[in-house]
């Protein structure tokens, strides 16, 4: 069955700087986002013909206009450890990856912005901490609110020892040698612990779980990226996924565009498989404009779907 939506995202996101020294700097940073949509950002669903949309669409959020995150990030030893405490969101930092990571100019689908696997809280209040152990190597802890509600919650909603999200991740930088030059490289190991109610029952539910991710320069344009995830199934969506893909900026020679082909194979943890592909292309509407504009199409399978495909058509303008 045909099916057709639009949804309009919009955000705005800044940071208040207290001080800003050679050994430091004090800021209160935050992000408000919302959207204009034909419903809500879940109605008419979509789910009979497409699947979840919320796990093909990573920028849907509130119909209104709300203060998603708010908190003080603070850093010291000269800029070498930063901490930060309040609302957040752990996507932001935690499984990121240079093009695979980012819906507004990257590839659109959730599943390619983290691991399906990795069952990342919403905008939740947490802490983390990062710190500089060498050069090229970075170690980053954090813990949040597992069950803070949707984003226009204060990010308190259900916190409790038993309710929480903690991962620990290290990143390396790299710049092996491909094709004769030294091409730069990131490799991440994330380990997370995820507590939450009980959905089965009363009480309270825990789990382990770890992904591998990484993105590599293999030329002057093209990127490559991939994840390898696996998580006890009890507390999240699937218990073990992977995902692969490559973005080429100025295919062809375009000035100003890129564009990204990206696969995802997962095991759901109430049985069954899922499949996952995207292909986009995004390129300046002109020269001296911050308008982009482009094409993205999306292939969903699991048990109840043989397939579906989802055409869209993505503009982004930032200023």
């Amino acid at each position: 069955m045909p099916h057709t939506r639009a949804v309009g995202y919009y955000d705005v996101a800044g940071a208040l700087t207290l001080w800003n020294t050679d050994d430091g700097l004090g800021q209160v940073a935050y992000q408000m986002q919302g959207n204009v949509a034909g419903g809500t950002s879940s109605t008419p669903p979509m789910a009979g013909s497409v699947g979840n949309p919320m796990a093909m669409n990573n920028i849907l959020t509130s119909e209104s206009f709300s203060l998603s995150d708010v908190y003080w990030q603070q850093s010291f030893g000269n800029h070498g450890a930063r901490l930060r405490v309040g609302k957040l969101h752990v996507a932001t930092y935690f499984d990121t990856n240079q093009i695979a990571h980012d819906p507004v100019s990257g590839f659109m689908a959730g599943n390619f912005n983290q691991s399906i696997t990795n069952p990342m809280p919403g905008h939740g209040f947490g802490a983390n901490l990062e710190f500089d152990v060498s050069e090229g190597a970075l170690l980053r802890f954090g813990t949040a609110n597992a069950e803070p509600g949707n984003v226009n919650s204060s990010g308190f909603e259900g916190l409790s020892l038993e309710h929480l999200y903690t991962s620990a991740e290290l990143v390396l930088s790299r710049t092996p040698v491909v094709g004769g030059e030294e091409r730069e490289g990131h490799y991440r190991f994330l380990v997370w612990n995820n507590g939450k109610s009980n959905p089965a029952g009363s009480g309270n539910i825990a789990g382990w779980g770890g992904v591998l991710n990484l993105d590599q320069e293999i030329s002057d344009n093209v990127t490559i990226f991939g994840r390898l995830g696996w998580g006890e199934s009890n507390v999240t969506v699937s218990d073990f996924g992977y995902s692969f893909g490559l973005q080429i900026n100025e295919p062809f020679g375009f000035k100003n565009s890129s564009t990204g082909l990206a696969y995802q194979y997962a095991d759901l943890s109430t049985g069954g498989i899922q499949k996952v592909g995207e292909w986009f292309y995004r390129t300046k509407w002109q020269e001296d404009s911050s308008l982009y504009i482009g094409p993205v199409i999306q292939y969903y399978e699991d048990d109840s779907l043989s397939g579906s495909v989802i055409f869209g058509f993505r503009t982004s303008y930032s200023f």
